[in-house]
């Protein structure tokens, strides 16, 4: 059996930053010793600057060694809240309630000096403030992620309207309160870059279905692949086990320390990255990047997200791709249809296809030096983002530009 302790040694024990945005990681690691959350002796906190933190393995450990186990009772689980509330109160949202019921929770007890005294140190381990992209960055954004920060201002705003009907009588939300306002932000951002949805399995029994904020869990970064997973040992625990190493780990040479990883889903989406997490995407954390081709949900291949991508390092299309582009043209009645045909018209038709995927690449590169015209119209003071909203822009004119440029891509066109 793999060791696992409780310590507080393996965190750093002062708490850095300054002023009111400073996260209090020492407070952090005593709650955690005395809450039961086991933790393997090889992880230690990675100090990243500027209040980011990760965390690491001190040395290599065998694959499938458990390295966190977090108590089901210290975990915010979406579907448990909810059976706490009314039915009536649970219809207010519509589409967004994914992680809204996490979301109220966190406001509660930020807000409720109560329920806060329990969870305070998790709570103040966290990002204290968060940027948000003012109107001016938006529109310096490229078509997808313009829809996606656009999409989070609604998803607040049903969140606000939902809130607002909420029966507490410890925690109230006026929407018309700026505090309350700011604060049910600030939870919703926390959230929004933190939490995960578990999909069904066979292990429904031990990891169900639901929407989840874990406590030192939630501090894994993201990175495709991951390193770590989520595995049903358990189900008084929500259990994280190592799941190997890859070319893509980064490692210190110095130390021999390894930053580990978990996938918080959509990997090679880079517009989801940059809203919700504020992270720039580069090829060794994306290393497949979302073709942004678009087509209806009937075409079975464009429905197949994580396939329909462009090889961030070498510009490689995905046969993904290619059958997307050729179901769109085809129209087939049917996926069985479809394939009776679909090595010889691949073949036959590749000149129409390498034109089309082209065309879209070409459209994609004029976004982006449409973009670019608009960021060199802008100063960092009046837009704060606007360094890491080139680095966004920067990462997908390049991958788009490693596609037009291989000619492995074009074999009709050369």
């Amino acid at each position: 059996m793999m060791q696992l302790f409780i310590t507080v040694t393996f965190l750093i024990t002062a708490v850095l930053g300054s002023g009111s945005l400073a996260r209090d990681i020492s407070s952090l690691s005593k709650w955690l010793k005395n809450s039961g959350v086991q933790i393997h002796e090889k992880i230690k906190w990675k100090d990243n600057g500027l209040n980011d933190y990760g965390l690491v393995l001190t040395s290599s450990v065998p694959v499938g060694t458990v390295l966190l186990k977090v108590p089901r009772t210290l975990v915010l689980d979406s579907q448990v809240i909810k059976e706490s509330f009314k039915a009536l109160e649970a219809d207010k949202f519509h589409v967004h309630e994914e992680n809204y019921w996490i979301v109220w929770r966190l406001y509660q007890l930020k807000c409720s000096s109560g329920g806060n005294a329990s969870f305070a140190p998790w709570i103040n381990a966290m990002p204290q403030a968060f940027e948000t992209f003012t109107k001016d960055e938006i529109n310096c954004l490229p078509f997808y992620a313009r829809y996606a920060a656009e999409y989070q201002e609604a998803k607040f705003a049903s969140f606000c309207n939902a809130a607002a009907v909420m029966k507490d009588d410890d925690c109230v939300f006026d929407p018309a309160n700026s505090d309350h306002v700011a604060l049910l932000k600030w939870a919703f951002n926390a959230v929004n870059s933190r939490f995960w949805k578990t999909n069904p399995s066979e292990n429904a029994k031990i990891i169900k279905q639901t929407s989840e904020l874990v406590p030192l869990g939630d501090m894994f970064n993201h990175r495709d692949p991951s390193n770590v997973q989520m595995i049903p040992e358990d189900s008084d625990y929500v259990t994280f086990a190592y799941k190997g190493d890859d070319d893509n780990d980064d490692e210190d040479n110095s130390t021999n320390e390894k930053d580990i990883f978990i996938s918080y889903g959509q990997p090679s989406n880079p517009h989801r990255f940059l809203v919700i997490f504020k992270f720039a995407p580069r090829a060794e954390y994306m290393p497949k990047l979302w073709s942004h081709l678009s087509y209806s949900p009937t075409n079975p291949y464009a429905s197949d997200f994580d396939g329909m991508v462009f090889d961030s390092r070498t510009g490689n299309v995905s046969q993904t791709v290619w059958d997307a582009i050729l179901w769109e043209l085809s129209e087939p009645p049917s996926q069985e249809l479809y394939l009776s045909f679909r090595d010889k018209n691949l073949m036959s038709h590749k000149g129409l296809l390498e034109e089309v995927l082209l065309n879209h690449i070409n459209q994609q590169l004029e976004e982006l030096a449409t973009c670019r015209e608009k960021i060199s119209m802008l100063d960092s003071g009046s837009a704060p983002n606007l360094d890491i909203i080139r680095q966004h822009n920067d990462f997908l004119t390049e991958v788009f530009t490693k596609v037009k440029n291989n000619p492995d891509n074009w074999t009709m066109m050369r």
